[in-house]
């Protein structure tokens, strides 16, 4: 469990189905996620009670529930892929309030600062043009990369052109400015 100053990180259970269930019908999920189309209860079900368990028992995939307080509803999720990558979503009526940036900041943190021993950064791709995710991750510390090869894997397999990034555990004095050819300069 990880605590912030507004939110708590905690085991996503089979109690948030409902949830899960509805955010990840959301369009924009089609759009720049790689969730299973169209997504059903059945879905968020066996996410939550089959692949969360077993990748957080084999190291594959650390995920978190992102909630306002012990036992409140669920928001999204955050994910930290064996690797260190990391992904993450919120339902689209808590967006805009910073709360994404503030969890991923968290998983970072804990991350970096011994969570996962040995990992020196933290890594963040999307696909080209997914500007929320983008603003998180400028907002966590990232600092905008260019791999020889910018991908990322679609769902139907085929491969995307990406956006990338990385975060320390010290954030990089170049970190808000190499956003600055896709977002621009203003926060």
């Amino acid at each position: 469990m990880l605590r912030t100053e507004r939110l708590v990180l905690d085991l996503p259970v089979e109690a948030d189905t409902e949830l899960v269930a509805r955010y990840c019908a959301d369009p924009l999920f089609l759009k720049y996620l790689t969730t299973p189309w169209p997504y059903t209860v059945d879905h968020a079900r066996a996410f939550l009670t089959e692949y969360v368990p077993v990748a957080w028992r084999s190291g594959d995939e650390l995920t978190w529930a992102i909630r306002r307080a012990d036992d409140a509803p669920l928001l999204g999720v955050v994910g930290l892929r064996r690797g260190n990558e990391i992904g993450f979503w919120l339902g689209a009526e808590h967006r805009g309030d910073a709360l994404m940036a503030e969890a991923v900041s968290a998983v970072c943190e804990w991350t970096l600062g011994g969570g996962v021993p040995g990992a020196e950064s933290v890594l963040w791709r999307a696909n080209e043009g997914n500007l929320a995710s983008a603003h998180v991750a400028r907002a966590a510390g990232f600092r905008r990369t260019t791999p020889r090869i910018a991908t990322v894997p679609g769902r139907d397999g085929r491969i995307l052109a990406a956006w990338h990034a990385e975060r320390r555990a010290e954030v990089e004095s170049d970190a808000f400015a190499s956003w600055e050819p896709i977002l621009g300069g203003a926060v």
